[in-house]
């Protein structure tokens, strides 16, 4: 054997060596990722969009196989029989739902069954001064909304709406305000009488804000007063007690004038 061969022999040992060497250093550098992503796990994903209130079936979505690190059971949903569903109805979406979404808890919910006369109804509650992560699903609140004066009449908070079921709650998104600020809200759907969803339809869009009170399980009482206005307030603190005060073609007027 000539030197150059000798030369191109030792060569093919080193890359062979070499090729090895790389080949354990990915086999270990993979191994120690799976350790540390602890496996996988199967999780749903949309295969198309589903508009609010729709129904999500089978049909709808698809098994994927990801990281369990980073998608807890407890989070996101692994079989849609996960959702407790009566067998007279379906899984529909709780709000607007855009292809290729893992479908977590809370995203679908059993399609809420309506009586005659019923109406179903969502309003956007600010997350902070509305929800706060307490008001769930079957949870009953009273509505409240605040309303500024007009037309010689007074400024007032109005209990628009008493003791309703909380049929669902959205996922939280952002909305822009008059002023140009951002705030968090959340989407809340009752189910509604056509006279009272008339009335909350009317306190969303005209209000200030909106406040849902949530109700203890055990009852609201005694309610009082459907409403407080400025007069009320003016009186309290001048050491009165509140009364109804005047009231013109319906409307609540300044106490004294």
């Amino acid at each position: 054997m000539n030197p150059r061969q000798r030369r191109g022999v030792l060569l093919m040992v080193v890359a062979a060596i070499g090729a090895v060497a790389v080949f354990a250093s990915v086999f270990t550098y993979l191994s120690s990722q799976q350790d540390r992503l602890g496996g996988s796990t199967t999780v749903l994903r949309l295969t198309e969009a589903v508009d609010a209130y729709q129904p999500v079936g089978e049909d709808s979505v698809e098994r994927v196989e990801v990281p369990s690190t980073y998608f807890a059971p407890e989070v996101f949903l692994t079989d849609l029989s996960d959702v407790e569903t009566p067998s007279d109805q379906q899984l529909v979406a709780a709000s607007h739902l855009d292809a290729g979404v893992y479908l977590q808890h809370g995203m679908v919910q059993p399609q809420p069954t309506l009586t005659a006369g019923e109406r179903e109804i969502a309003i956007m509650v600010d997350a902070e001064t509305g929800v706060a992560g307490k008001v769930h699903r079957g949870s009953f609140v009273d509505i409240y909304g605040t309303f500024p004066a007009r037309d010689h009449g007074e400024a007032c908070a109005v209990r628009i709406i008493t003791e309703v079921e909380v049929l669902g709650i959205g996922e939280l998104r952002t909305q822009e305000g008059e002023g140009g600020g951002v705030s968090g809200v959340v989407p809340v759907t009752f189910r509604l009488d056509s006279e009272a969803a008339l009335q909350l339809a009317y306190a969303e869009d005209f209000s200030t804000k909106l406040r849902l009170a949530l109700v203890s399980p055990d009852g609201g009482g005694t309610p009082g007063d459907t409403d407080f206005c400025s007069g009320d307030f003016d009186t309290l603190v001048e050491g009165g007690s509140p009364d109804e005060g005047e009231t013109t073609n319906g409307r609540r007027m300044p106490h004294g004038g």
